[in-house]
């Protein structure tokens, strides 16, 4: 079982000048050009690349917020394209995505209870089983004891509990594979240890697939069992983490590393 893009490439066209006149449109800038990869149950792989690289385009591609020009994005076998009514439902279910800034992914006014227990509300589950599998999934991102933190909202908790909050959004609808977008970026250095950690506890536990998306190898290499390198829409280089951080293979990866003096490599 795995979430797989195949050659895809997205093309955008991009526009010059500020008058009526002067505007022209440039050739189109490939943002994937002709990216391949693939994400299995129970792995953590890491796609890193500078910001402009063609990370984001391809998470938007692979949770089906952006059309590929080309190529095919697949779900277990199952072409995305081909996902319309109960099938589409399903598939927003199974592959969920994690944004970037805790800060703006959660709405102030709600409780905690009821931004876990959204997705729930709005994939049908009986009200009866919402609060039992929003006090599981809190308790799986060591949100404890629950009963603190169901009455709270976002402005009254850290950037790490954040984050933690909108992880259990996610996992309360039980899917089969994670898509998180620089998940750890906005956090202060001494939280993110303990969300990568989470990470890697979610992937032994519940057998999850989870894209790290990052600019960062440090990040990368200590929480993912391969790691792909992406560079100006393309995939330069790929393989296993300490082997991709050990021996790089590719300029681009060896610039990536010379910009990360606290990999602490071995």
């Amino acid at each position: 079982m795995s979430l797989v893009a195949e050659d895809v490439v997205v093309t955008y066209g991009r526009r010059l000048g500020s008058g009526i006149l002067s505007r022209r449109r440039t050739p189109a800038a490939p943002a994937l050009d002709g990216v391949g990869l693939t994400l299995g149950k129970g792995s953590i792989v890491a796609l890193v690349g500078e910001s402009g690289s063609g990370k984001s385009t391809l998470a938007r591609c692979l949770v089906r917020m952006q059309e590929p020009g080309a190529g095919r994005v697949s779900v277990d076998g199952t072409d995305l394209t081909a996902l319309r009514g109960r099938r589409l439902k399903d598939f927003r279910r199974r592959v969920q995505m994690i944004y970037q800034d805790p800060y703006e992914s959660l709405i102030p006014r709600q409780q905690v209870r009821d931004i876990v227990a959204e997705g729930l509300a709005i994939h049908g589950v009986p009200r009866a089983e919402r609060d039992e599998r929003v006090r599981e999934a809190l308790t799986a991102v060591g949100l404890t004891p629950v009963e603190s933190f169901l009455d709270r909202r976002p402005f009254e908790l850290s950037g790490g509990q954040r984050q933690r909050v909108a992880i259990a959004g996610s996992l309360v609808l039980e899917p089969a594979y994670l898509i998180a977008d620089e998940p750890v970026s906005m956090l202060d250095v001494s939280v993110r240890a303990g969300v990568l950690s989470l990470f890697g506890e979610l992937r032994r536990t519940r057998e999850l697939g989870i894209l790290l998306i990052t600019h960062d190898l440090a990040t990368a290499v200590h929480v993912a069992d391969r790691i792909v390198v992406m560079h100006r829409g393309r995939i330069v280089e790929e393989g296993p983490a300490r082997q991709v951080t050990a021996e790089p293979a590719h300029d681009y990866t060896r610039a990536l590393l010379a910009a990360t003096p606290d990999l602490g490599r071995t």
